[in-house]
């Protein structure tokens, strides 16, 4: 099992875009078989970060078929234009 995290701060002129942004992550497990689990929220700590993102999948393939999946690209496009800093990181869990 593999577990991706996506940790951003939101520009400062699309700061009213997080909720969106955050509601259009959580609706990709509908379209994304390989997705097993997934939660996407606010940072709740003191941190230059605004929110993060969990996703898990079973393992690296599946991990490539949900970064290329058709739905998640236009969450993706979203998510590039509206962040000043993404951090990305997967592990094995």
């Amino acid at each position: 099992m593999l577990r991706h995290v996506v940790a951003w701060s939101m520009a400062a002129e699309s700061r009213g875009e997080l909720d969106e942004v955050l509601a259009e992550l959580r609706a990709l497990p509908e379209a994304i078989e390989e997705i097993e689990a997934l939660s996407a929220g606010p940072l709740l700590n003191e941190s230059d970060l605004d929110a993060v993102l969990c996703v898990d999948v079973a393992d690296g393939e599946s991990l490539e078929r949900y970064r290329s999946h058709p739905a998640h690209q236009p969450v993706l496009e979203r998510l590039r234009r509206v962040a000043e800093r993404l951090v990305v990181a997967d592990y094995a869990i």
